[in-house]
């Protein structure tokens, strides 16, 4: 695969991949790897949350506190 980059993103690329002692591949791959699972992350609170408001609509009340901890907990 051919990305084109500006001289600059390219040059940040490098200095940061050997900072860390990997290759721009390597940093690349990474990089993705994180989006995907914060990706995942957010899906997955965004539909606990939903989860809750319905629950919320159903009348099934939660104590906020316990709820906000369980959310912080799943995404930390």
């Amino acid at each position: 695969m051919t990305i084109e980059l500006s001289r600059e993103a390219e040059a940040q690329l490098q200095e940061t991949a050997r900072a860390r002692g990997i290759s721009v591949g390597q940093y690349l791959e990474g990089l993705v790897s994180e989006k995907s699972l914060r990706d995942r992350q957010i899906s997955d609170s965004r539909s606990a949350i939903a989860e809750r408001v319905a629950a919320l609509g159903a009348g099934d009340v939660v104590d906020g506190e316990e709820v906000m901890a369980r959310l912080i907990a799943e995404v930390a």
